[in-house]
This record gives structure tokens, sequence and C-alpha cells, in this order.
């Protein structure tokens, strides 16, 4: 989810096909073996498929930070290695599919700034909660001063894998500044244009409910979005969920349960499911008013034995409990929780 941060406003300069390098699949990858290892069955919330190719989409589950973090590190320099040659990432509970661009270094970079956001990140991605504080008050004045390092992008795609709401708002506001995007209608207007670039779409999809999250017009963001809710790339739609999932208004949910649901691909279902459960930015509440469709599917003979599968660990997440199978038994805890 890691991206060059783009031009200033005065430059207006578009990314080109030759920056768009690949994300972190290796780190990735290893973060699932190790939950896998650390887990004591599988979970229906590893090995996110980062194309439509992989087989067996699944959610990916928070991962305890000191492992995210240790895991993190040792694959960096291999990551590094690659000379990103260019993919596209998939990620999950920070949640999104996006292109890669290359980090590069600019001229305009406030080292001072760029260090404070760097430690900051670090220590939000261990869980310090003061971080995410501090990067909610002092994260606007990074805007056009610093940029999305290799380390940088590190930390936030940790704390956008950390179960507090705060810390991943946290991770958002630092996204949008070190990618330089003002969070006003000026900033809306540059992503606006840059989702018709489809070599840009992905990070625009993002950024757009990036902005949304942050207040700038969550309405008018979510309609862009869901224009392309229906595309005909797989990778387009499973894009434009996880931009809904960080606008997390209670307008996006329905559209969520749709594309679980009636999406013809398995990788934006999946990416629906995991989105309602437990990544983006919804709160539990919200997440509660999916479970009752959720609830109200689970004998349902059109869905299909992967989506039922997908519903049943939705409702763990949410829940918190473990009632296997039983529709019966998920029935009754909705209506005991309501």
């Amino acid at each position: 989810m890691s991206f060059d941060p783009w031009h200033s406003q005065a430059s207006r300069q578009p990314h080109t096909d030759a920056d768009f390098k690949p994300a972190d699949e290796d780190v990735i990858r290893t973060l699932a073996e190790i939950e896998k290892a650390s887990r004591g069955g599988p979970s229906a919330t590893s090995n996110i498929p980062i194309g439509p190719g992989t087989t067996g989409p699944a959610f990916l589950r928070i991962v305890p930070p000191a492992i995210f973090i240790a895991a993190a590190l040792s694959v960096g320099a291999a990551v590094l290695a690659l000379n990103f040659v260019g993919k596209h990432l998939v990620l999950s509970s920070g949640r999104s599919g996006r292109g890669r661009g290359a980090i590069t270094a600019r001229t305009d970079v406030d080292s001072n700034l760029q260090a404070e956001a760097e430690q900051l990140l670090q220590r939000l991605a261990s869980g310090d909660a003061g971080a995410a504080d501090e990067i909610l008050e002092k994260s606007a004045g990074w805007t056009g001063k610093t940029q999305r390092s290799a380390t940088a992008s590190q930390w936030m795609t940790i704390a956008l894998n950390r179960p507090e709401l705060h810390a991943r708002e946290a991770a958002v506001r630092a996204e949008l500044a070190l990618d330089g995007i003002t969070e006003d209608e000026a900033g809306l207007k540059f992503v606006e244009q840059e989702v018709g670039d489809p070599n840009q779409r992905a990070w625009a999809l993002w950024m757009l409910g990036a902005l949304g999250n942050r207040g700038v017009d969550p309405v008018h963001t979510a309609k862009i979005i869901e224009a392309y809710l229906s595309d005909p790339a797989v990778d387009v739609r499973a894009s434009a969920v996880n931009g809904l999932a960080l606008v997390g208004t209670d307008e996006t949910i329905p559209m969520m349960l749709d594309r679980f649901r009636n999406d013809p691909s398995p990788v934006v279902q999946e990416r629906a499911a995991c989105a309602l459960a437990e990544s983006g930015m919804y709160t539990h509440e919200q997440r509660m008013t999916a479970a009752a469709s959720l609830v109200s599917w689970l004998d349902d003979p059109l869905l299909n034995s992967q989506q039922r599968a997908w519903t049943f660990q939705a409702l763990r997440d949410i829940s918190g409990q473990n009632l296997g199978t039983d529709s019966a038994a998920w029935r009754n805890w909705y209506e005991g929780s309501r």
C-alpha cells in the first residue's frame, strides 16, 4: 500500500507508468506464515490474495504488533533488493490493494519533519496511543514537506493493521500528509482527476477513501468510489471496496454487503467480507449493522460454500465468539446482542 508522494499542487505533474513498482508482497507473505505458525488452527484472515489468479482468498487477521514489526524488519532488506519491479499489492486490515509508487528522493523535504514523522509512525506501529494523538495534531504540517519513504511506508502498513481505530485513523492521516494531499477541496479535486487515469486508479480510490474518512465531502467521495464497484476489472472493483472501507460511513455498508453477496469474483467478495468484519474504518456498532444481514444469510442456498465460510468467519470476528457453523446459535447470539 505504499506510494511515492505526488508532486506539489503547484507542479501538477501526474505519475507515469515508470513510477509504479511492486509492493511489499514478501512482507505480507512472511506475516501470513508467521501468523499461521502462531495460531492453533488456520485463520480465515490469512493469506490475502495478490490477484484474481490466487487460490483460496481469505482474510488477514491482525497480527500481534511485536511479531508484525519483527517480520517486517526481517524481510525489509529482501523487499528492497527486488529493485521494485512493477506489480500491485493487496492488503487487508488496512487494507487496500493499490499500485506501489517508486520511493524517490525529493529536494524539498524538511529533514527534521521527515525524522519526526518516521519516529512517530514507528511509535504508532508499536502501539503507542500517544503517538496517534501527536500524528493527528502534527501531520497537517508535514504535507508538502515530507515524503513516503520505505521506512514510513513500513510503519504505516503496520499501523493500518492494528486493531485500534484511533491508530488506523492516524495512519490514514499520515498517508495523506506524506503523499502531499491536502485535506480540502484542492486535495479532493486532484485525486478526483487522478482516478480517471487507469495507472493511478487504485491509488486514487484509496486516497478518495482516506479523504472521505477525514471528512472531506464523504458523500461525494463515496459516490465516486461506488461508480467503480461495477468496473469490469476485478482489481478495480477490489480497490473500490478498499476505498469505501476507508470512508467508513453508514451509507457504504449496504454497498459492501452487496459486493460480498453479488460480485462474481471471490477476490472482491473476500475483500468486502473482510472490510465488514474487521478491516477498514467501521466502528463496532456499524459492524453489528452488517451482522444483521450476515446472520440472515447463513442458510441462504444462493450463497456458495466459500461465501458461507466467510460469513461465519466475519461473525466470529465481529462478535469475538466462536459458535462454529451453527446457524441457530448465531441467530440467538445476534438477537441477544440487540
